[in-house]
């Protein structure tokens, strides 16, 4: 039986491939399972193995994070403006899960539940606050 380590890695890679179900079940078919928590631990690491060599092959064609977003509605925020957010954060968050504590924070502050569903408007006016903070942030150091 696969740990939950290995089923939480196996869905990441899934999703950052951008697997489609079918296509991943028919892999999960080569291994005689339905599910990832049917893989033993040594059938997990092979599968993951497998998953993780594709992902290299897109990483090193310049997949940036949140690229499968670029052709979404236009009123929708754009790939480069939700990959702002995460760094603009990173340098204003002192948190190890700064992820998390942006999800929360744009929760808190602005009603949204996740960074894939702000719009352009929003993600900009969000950017200004963070740039706003990190300028504060900056200007106390000093």
């Amino acid at each position: 039986m696969s740990t939950t380590y290995q089923i939480k890695k196996i869905h990441t890679l899934k999703n950052v491939l951008g697997l489609d179900d079918d296509t991943y079940r028919q892999m999960l078919l080569s291994f005689d399972v339905c599910s990832s928590k049917d893989l033993t631990q040594a059938e997990a690491e092979i599968f993951i193995d497998i998953l993780q060599n594709d992902a290299k092959y897109i990483q090193k064609n310049n997949y940036k994070k949140y690229d499968e977003f670029a052709g979404r509605d236009e009123k929708m925020a754009t790939p480069s403006q939700l990959r702002k957010l995460e760094v603009v954060w990173a340098c204003i968050s002192k948190a190890e899960d700064k992820s998390t504590t942006l999800r929360q924070f744009i929760k808190k502050q602005f009603h949204v539940d996740d960074l894939r569903f702000l719009t352009k408007a929003r993600a900009s006016q969000i950017i200004a606050v963070l740039e706003k903070i990190k300028l504060q942030m900056c200007l106390k150091a000093i």
